[in-house]
């Protein structure tokens, strides 16, 4: 499932000022499994009653037009207190659609954190006046786009920040109406191959074909989930769009994720409800990601456009990726040590090789099942196998509460850390104890991060 993360700083605007802005820093995805977490976050650093605030989108992937709209709202607010907030970092894809939606003619855009710090201390100072001051020109259309016709796809303007020919603001009260460019494929989607899975012929797949169609690449359209598998690698598409009723049980997105030549094939897949998601959270392997029925075509056509750009780039590195969740049965474990294995051994030659990561993964995922969570079977287990040209990477995540993985970490470098842990199970009692010391030696690299919760394992490969 995509993930939103987020992390709040609190920092001075000038070292000769006594007030303070917010930097908010967010990374992943707010879509609509992740905007009340979104939400909340701006609430709750709104509440600390800072006057600034700068939103720093510089790791973010996606925002959906109701994460948009929670800016404005919080613009609007901070405004009204005298304040401002702005964003930061703000990549081009994530960009285009606020353009599009006018946000750069409300919000300052900056080019950095640095860049909103110094538009705070200009408005203490009284350089500047609150407005949309910030660097919002690096988000104009000639910027995001492949520059175009005047006209927008309706024939409609949108407002734009008031400029002279020269560059210089224009007269307050003046406005500047400017067209919206037709939104023409990016040259790296030249070659962009897709393919739709959807049950019929309807008014939705025609909108889509119509989209996926101005890509200039292959496009595919299918009814039948078994055709789609028999003609994949007559197809070869670099993403799929499959509708939730097609692959039911995910049983397609698991073949494709799998099979070592495909797995890096992005899959974008569509549920009716919300429900459909979490009901099939009992063993499953993810597809790239989800959007839940209602929404918004842009927000389809935006990450179809960001996958689609992302994965020419992953195979010039990766070689397989696969990502599964599970809730914490044995049977759910059992099957989870058994797609291990599978993964390993397409991934790895050397048979040594592979028993020791398989070794190591196992030990992690069981702890993560026994002592994360405690055989809660509520909670859920996270494991993401990434193999690229170097290495094999395992990351295994619970939700439990986590441990001092540092002070046990300080213990297995030691030569002595065997014994010392031998030590410890036979004359204290101890059970257990030797988990972190066996996934250290069968990898290259052991790390911990969050509360413990996390662990990465990393296996060069012997080539």
């Amino acid at each position: 499932m995509p993930k939103l993360a987020s992390r709040v700083v609190e920092r001075p605007i000038a070292d000769s000022r006594p007030e303070t802005f917010f930097q908010i820093g967010f990374s992943g995805f707010v879509d609509a499994a992740n905007y009340a977490a979104f939400e909340r976050t701006l609430e709750e650093v709104f509440r600390r009653g800072g006057r600034f605030a700068v939103v720093d989108f510089s790791a973010l992937n996606y925002i959906n037009s109701t994460g948009i709209s929670a800016l404005i709202r919080f613009f609007g607010e901070y405004k009204e207190r005298g304040g401002l907030l702005c964003l930061a970092g703000v990549p081009r894809p994530v960009g285009l659609s606020m353009h599009l939606l006018g946000v750069t003619s409300l919000v300052p855009f900056h080019k950095d954190v640095e860049a909103a710090r110094r538009h705070f201390e200009d408005l203490l100072e009284g350089r500047v006046a609150l407005g949309v001051e910030g660097e919002w020109a690096a988000y104009s259309p000639s910027r995001l786009t492949v520059p175009s016709p005047s006209q927008s796809p309706r024939g409609g303007t949108v407002s734009s920040p008031p400029q002279h020919q020269g560059g210089t603001a224009a007269p307050e009260g003046s406005v500047v109406r400017q067209k919206v460019p037709v939104r023409k494929p990016r040259t790296d989607l030249s070659s962009a191959r897709v393919l739709l899975l959807h049950p019929s012929k309807s008014r939705f797949s025609r909108i889509l074909s119509l989209r996926f169609h101005r890509f200039d690449g292959r496009f595919h359209h299918l009814h039948d989930i078994k055709e789609a598998l028999d003609r994949y690698d007559e197809l070869n598409p670099d993403l799929v769009v499959v509708d939730e009723r097609m692959d039911p049980k995910g049983e397609f997105v698991t073949r494709l994720k799998i099979n070592k030549a495909r797995s890096l094939t992005s899959v974008i897949k569509i549920y009716e409800k919300a429900t459909d998601v979490e009901k099939e959270l009992d063993f499953k392997i993810w597809e790239n990601d989800y959007l839940v029925d209602p929404f918004e075509a842009l927000e389809l056509f935006s990450l179809s456009e960001a996958e689609l750009t992302r994965v020419p780039r992953d195979r010039e590195v990766f070689q397989q990726q696969v990502h599964f969740e599970f809730r914490s049965t044995q049977p759910n474990l059992e099957k989870a040590n058994k797609l291990s294995d599978l993964i390993i051994r397409q991934s790895i030659d050397n048979e040594e090789d592979q028993t020791a990561l398989f070794a190591a993964a196992k030990e992690a995922i069981d702890n993560a099942m026994v002592h994360g969570n405690r055989r809660d079977q509520e909670l859920t287990i996270d494991v993401n196998f990434l193999v690229d040209h170097h290495k094999v990477t395992v990351i295994v995540e619970d939700q439990g509460k986590g441990f001092d993985f540092e002070y046990y970490l300080s213990r297995i470098d030691s030569r002595e850390a065997f014994e010392k842990a031998r030590r410890r199970i036979l004359e204290g009692g101890q059970r257990g104890g030797l988990g972190i010391l066996l996934m250290h030696k069968c990898c290259n690299r052991l790390e911990y991060s969050g509360a413990g919760n996390i662990v990465r394992l990393e296996k060069n490969l012997g080539r």
